[in-house]
C-alpha cells in the first residue's frame, strides 16, 4: 500500500545521506585551501583566489585591478602549484570595494572568515524565505533537506563564493514585493549587477508588475555605483574591466570560460547544437522565457501580489536565462523550493521532495560525467516549467 509519509521518510534519509556524502568529501577539499592554498580534489585554483586579487590589488594598485599580469603577480606565490594560470577578478570594481578587508588578512585567514560571512548570508536567507512564506514544519524541514543535499550549496562553501549574497539579494527582493517595499525592491535590485547576468531577471519583474518608481530607483543606484567604480580605479580600471567583461562574453579560451559546462539555456543549446545554430538557438530560447518572466509577473491589478506558484516559473526562468551560471550559483535554487514547498499545502507529496533532491544532485552528476552527460539542471528546470505553465493553464 502506498504511503506518501513512508516516501517521504525514505527520500528524507537519501537527502540526509547524499548531503553528509557531500560534506565529507568537501570537507578536506575546504582544508586543504585552507592551510594549503589549493584544494587537493581539484586541478583548478580555488574561486575565492579571484575574490583575494581583487581585494589586494585594489589596496595596493587599484588602476591596475584587471590587470592580469598584475593578478598573476598576486596568485602565483599564494599558489604556485598551478604555475602561471591567472583566474580574473570578473566582478564590477565598486564589488572590490565591498572586498577591501579581505586584503588586510592572510589568504588563509581571509578565506575561513569568507566562509563564516556565507554561512552567515545562507542562514539569513532560509530564515527568511521562512517567515516571509510562513512555512510550516513540514515545509521548513523539506527546505532545509533539500538545501543539504545541494551541490550547489556545498560548492559554493568550499569556494568561498559569492553565491550566497546573490541569493540574500534575491530572497530581500522578494521579501519587498510581498510586503511591498518600495525601497527594499529597488536596493536589491540594483546590488544585483555586482552580477549583472543576474540582474535581468529582477528588472523584467518590476517591469511586468510596473513598479516604475522602483525601476527609477534601480536606475539612481546603478549610476551611483558607476561613479563609486570610476572613483575607485579610474578610467584606465573600467577600461580593463569593459575589456575583461568583453573576453568573458566571447568564451575566450585563454580565460577558460567553459559555457557548455554551466547550468542555463546556454549550457543546454551549446551541449545539443553546434556552431552557428548554437548561438542563435541559445537567444531565440532565452528571448521566449524572458518573455514568459515579464508575462508571468504581470497582474490585472499592480497592486496584487505574485502568487507562489507564478513565482515558482518566475524564478526558475530567471536561472535558465542567466548568461553564466555555474555550480556554486545553484545554491539559488533554495529560492524557488521555499515557492514550490509553499504551494503544496501542510503536507509535501513524495513526487515534490524527490524532485528537489534530485534537482540539487545533477550538477554533481554532470561533474562527475562531464562532458558525457547533457546538462541536467536546465532540462530539470525545463520541465518544471513547462509543468508550472501546465498548471496554470488548467487552472484557469
Amino acid at each position: 500500500m502506498f504511503s506518501p509519509k513512508r516516501w517521504n521518510n525514505r527520500i528524507g534519509a537519501l537527502a540526509l545521506g547524499l548531503g553528509l556524502a557531500m560534506s565529507a568529501v568537501i570537507a578536506p577539499c575546504w582544508w586543504s585551501i585552507a592551510r594549503y592554498h589549493n584544494p587537493s580534489c581539484s586541478a583548478y585554483k580555488p574561486d575565492f583566489i579571484s575574490l583575494y586579487t581583487g581585494a589586494t590589488l585594489l589596496w595596493n594598485d587599484r588602476s591596475a585591478l584587471y590587470d592580469l599580469e598584475k593578478q598573476r603577480l598576486v596568485q602565483e606565490p599564494i599558489d604556485p602549484s598551478r604555475g602561471s594560470w591567472v583566474l580574473p577578478f570578473f566582478y564590477p570594481p565598486f564589488v572590490a570595494l565591498f572586498l577591501l578587508p579581505l586584503a588586510w588578512l592572510s589568504f588563509s585567514a581571509a578565506f575561513v572568515a569568507m566562509t563564516a560571512v556565507n554561512l552567515a548570508l545562507l542562514t539569513a536567507a532560509i530564515t527568511m524565505l521562512i517567515r516571509t512564506l510562513q512555512l510550516n514544519r513540514e515545509q521548513t524541514n523539506w527546505l532545509l533537506l533539500s538545501t543539504f543535499c545541494n551541490y550547489g550549496v556545498h560548492y559554493a562553501l568550499l569556494e568561498a563564493q559569492t553565491s550566497f549574497i546573490a541569493l540574500l539579494l534575491v530572497v530581500l527582493f522578494v521579501d519587498a514585493l510581498e510586503r511591498p517595499s518600495r525601497a527594499k525592491a529597488g536596493i536589491a535590485t540594483s546590488l544585483l549587477f555586482f552580477k549583472p547576468q543576474l540582474a535581468a531577471g529582477p528588472l523584467l519583474i518590476l517591469s511586468g508588475t510596473r513598479k516604475w518608481r522602483e525601476l527609477g530607483l534601480v536606475v539612481v543606484v546603478v549610476a551611483v555605483l558607476c561613479v563609486v567604480s570610476l572613483a575607485a580605479v579610474g578610467t584606465e580600471g573600467v577600461r580593463g574591466y569593459l575589456e575583461l567583461s568583453r573576453r568573458a562574453a566571447a568564451g575566450d579560451d585563454f580565460l577558460r570560460i567553459q559555457p557548455e559546462g554551466m547550468h542555463n539555456l546556454r549550457a543546454l543549446a551549446y551541449f545539443f547544437f553546434a556552431p552557428p545554430w548554437r548561438d542563435f538557438i541559445w537567444w531565440a530560447a532565452t528571448l521566449a522565457v524572458m518573455v514568459l518572466i515579464f508575462v508571468r509577473s504581470r497582474a490585472s491589478d499592480r497592486f496584487a501580489a505574485i502568487s507562489a506558484d507564478r513565482w515558482v516559473s518566475i524564478l526558475v526562468g530567471c536561472l535558465l536565462v542567466a548568461p553564466h551560471l555555474h555550480s556554486h550559483d545553484l545554491a539559488l535554487l533554495i529560492a524557488p523550493a521555499a515557492f514550490a514547498l509553499k504551494r503544496q499545502g501542510d503536507s509535501v507529496p513524495p513526487t515534490v521532495a524527490l524532485a528537489l533532491v534530485g534537482i540539487g544532485i545533477f550538477p554533481l552528476l554532470n561533474t562527475v560525467a562531464y562532458p558525457h552527460l547533457p546538462p541536467l539542471v536546465p532540462i530539470a528546470l525545463l520541465i518544471v516549467l513547462a509543468a508550472e505553465l501546465r498548471r496554470g493553464y488548467s487552472s484557469r
